[in-house]
């Protein structure tokens, strides 16, 4: 594979450091690496050489996705990676005609939508990108190694490196310059702390406390599956339900099969339990499913107790020569298939960023880099974020304060996913801004609001109890005239 022919030779800075690859650390590398010299990325473990779950990934086991959103910002800095993926095993699927998905007491409308995307494990999705990354001549790994610190000028005005030391080893802390500084550590993110010992206040934080786990296993794809489907999602409905549960079809004739519950009502990790609170949902398909399919891993679970966002744009002052991604700038409640997808939209917003850098400032100045980051990244990240809090704002024991307007809100939601059921314009909108390709304002559409306002008055035609999975459309359904795309 050739190596990073597109960088520019008008680099923005000589070296930039990037903490963690995870995949908010691999995709800004990849961004980083048009932009300088060279680019170090510092990793606590040592990956593995084939697609495993890495010990600092514990959440590797479970079932990710990756929305359209995020498929195409990928497919933009790595060109041919998605057919990569597919020639290896991961599953093609239309985001209506191929899944299905029975939510608010409802199976969504099925028919070909033309939204694709690819279903694969995140274990085999980071492996070839860490692969793809890894042929950039000017991108190095430095594994084994933990990040204790900032360096900093003499006024602690700009970041000028970090202190790290190597692991299994007895040498002293050893100090790595950089130009810039990226922090895509995850959820233990240090840089809060690290910028306040160096005089600055911390950033403030929004958090929304869930109390959700969730168990997923491995099983063998029947060979006499013979359904309409590629992947299933049953979802009770909130706030009186608190369980869902998804099959995920992944590379090697594989399905990722993952129970959730919230406050307390966890998915057991014990063979019984987990078929039966798989047949505790709202409607049994799962458990038909996988009742009787081969096992291939144990069950393994995760806990997730809240959704954290750290507000860096709101700091009046902020040392120069830091940024942040991924989770440690913002963690989502994983049932949402978002944070994958936003780590790549964050990686978007910072090769956007560092392009004005260089047309607004001399070369290889990169002052205020890191404010004008944070402030586009924000609005990136407010739509995302309230599609999902206000979700989990529909049960009282969700603790965090509410947003004016989310009862609202959560009232219109629940009409429009029941319009998805019947609606194929309304659910095609609502499939566009759920894979963050547009804006939740187009839900609030003049059609969209009027064939909410007329759901709501009765004018209703489902089985809204139905047991019955909807009948597949043979033909493309196209979207009604009168909304504009």
């Amino acid at each position: 594979m050739a190596t990073n022919s597109t960088v520019e030779a008008n680099f923005t800075g000589s070296h930039a450091v990037v903490i963690g690859s995870s995949m908010a650390g691999l995709l800004a590398s990849r961004v980083l690496s048009d932009h300088f010299e060279k680019v170090t990325v510092i990793e606590r473990d040592r990956p593995p050489e084939t697609p495993q779950v890495r010990q600092g990934v514990p959440q590797g086991h479970h079932a990710h996705l990756l929305l359209m959103a995020g498929e195409s910002v990928i497919s933009q800095l790595f060109p041919g990676f998605f057919d990569e993926l597919q020639a290896g095993g991961a599953i093609s699927a239309d985001a209506s005609k191929d899944v299905c998905w029975f939510q608010f007491g409802v199976w969504k409308a099925r028919f070909k939508s033309g939204f694709t995307f690819c279903f694969q494990s995140r274990t085999y999705l980071e492996w070839h990108l860490r692969r793809r990354l890894s042929a950039y001549s000017n991108v190095h790994f430095l594994e084994e190694c933990d990040v204790t610190g900032l360096l900093s000028n003499r006024d602690r005005t700009h970041i000028t490196g970090v202190q790290l030391k190597q692991r299994n080893r007895q040498q002293a802390v050893e100090e790595l310059e950089a130009d810039l500084v990226v922090d895509a550590s995850g959820q233990g993110s240090k840089t809060s702390r690290w910028i306040e010992a160096l005089g600055y206040q911390k950033p403030e934080e929004t958090t929304v406390a869930i109390d959700f786990a969730y168990a997923s296993r491995r099983y063998k794809c029947p060979q006499n599956f013979q359904e309409d489907w590629k992947s299933l999602s049953i979802y009770n409905k909130s706030p009186f339900g608190k369980r869902i549960g998804g099959i995920f079809p992944i590379e090697g004739s594989q399905w990722i099969v993952t129970m959730g519950g919230y406050f307390g009502d966890y998915p057991p990790n014990t063979e019984k339990e987990f078929l039966d609170f798989a047949h505790s949902l709202e409607m049994p398909h799962i458990y038909e499913q996988i009742k009787d399919a081969e096992p291939l891993t144990p069950i393994y679970t995760y806990k997730f107790p809240a959704s954290i966002r750290r507000h860096y744009e709101r700091l009046s002052s902020l040392p120069e020569g830091i940024v942040v991604v991924g989770d440690a700038l913002c963690r989502f409640n994983p049932i949402y298939g978002q944070g994958m997808s936003v780590c790549a939209l964050e990686a978007k917003t910072l090769d956007t960023c560092l392009r004005e850098q260089r047309q607004h400032r001399d070369n290889r100045d990169i002052t205020g880099l890191n404010r004008q980051y944070f402030q586009q990244v924000s609005p990136v990240i407010d739509i995302p974020w309230m599609m999902a809090t206000s979700e989990d704002f529909r049960f009282p024991q969700t603790q965090g304060k509410r947003p004016l307007g989310t009862r609202f809100l959560q009232w219109y939601s629940a009409q429009l996913m029941e319009l998805c059921s019947t609606n194929p314009t309304v659910l095609i909108r609502f499939l566009e801004v759920l894979n963050l390709l547009k804006k939740n304002t187009v839900l609030f559409h003049p059609y969209i609001v009027l064939q909410v306002l007329k759901w709501s008055l009765g004018f209703k035609d489902f089985n809204k109890a139905s047991a019955e999975r909807p009948r597949l459309e043979e033909t493309e359904v196209k979207v009604a005239a009168d909304i504009s795309g």
